[in-house]
């Protein structure tokens, strides 16, 4: 009878690689309709205040600050967009791009009384500009809370670490 001991393997040089689990698309999917929400929120109030604002036809119009905010508004709901497209292809800028364009979306809001001489003109303070902002009372205030809300939420599920394993399980670059 013979025994042979079992000895265990020696495992050469390098230590065997334990590969993740790949990522859940629920997280990645829940950011990218988030993302969308920031574009069709931020730049539907941009494209509802040029249109519905009385005594300015065209954004060139308006005075410089209130121009930089709904220029800058739709270049982020553009940036949101793109990067929502990203992300349903499975792209891993996609998750960044999402990220950073909410971000400047949640940060346009504060941003505005401070940016813009409109309200200085009209006689409206900071706080009364939050104020009329928190009341939803038109559209213009519900379109940049869903835009803000969701860009919150965007930034959130974009960093979350079962996104960018989501987006690496892919063979796109």
């Amino acid at each position: 009878m013979n025994y042979q001991a079992q000895y265990p393997q020696q495992q050469g040089f390098y230590p065997s690689y334990q590969q993740s689990a790949p990522g859940s698309p629920g997280t990645a999917v829940f950011a990218g309709l988030s993302s969308l929400a920031v574009a069709a929120g931020i730049g539907g109030a941009s494209a509802y205040f040029i249109a519905e604002f009385p005594g300015y036809d065209n954004v060139f119009d308006l005075p410089a600050g209130m121009q930089s905010i709904l220029i800058g508004r739709l270049a982020v709901a553009a940036l949101a967009l793109i990067g929502a497209v990203m992300l349903f292809a499975r792209r891993r800028a996609g998750a960044p791009v999402v990220a950073i364009s909410a971000i400047l979306g949640a940060a346009s809001l504060p941003l505005e009384p401070v940016v813009s001489e409109m309200l200085n003109g009209i006689g409206l303070s900071v706080g009364d500009y939050f104020q009329a902002l928190i009341a939803f009372d038109n559209a213009y205030s519900v379109l940049l809370g869903v835009g803000a809300v969701a860009g919150l939420l965007a930034f959130l599920f974009a960093v979350v670490p079962s996104t960018s394993r989501w987006l690496r399980g892919s063979r796109h670059y």
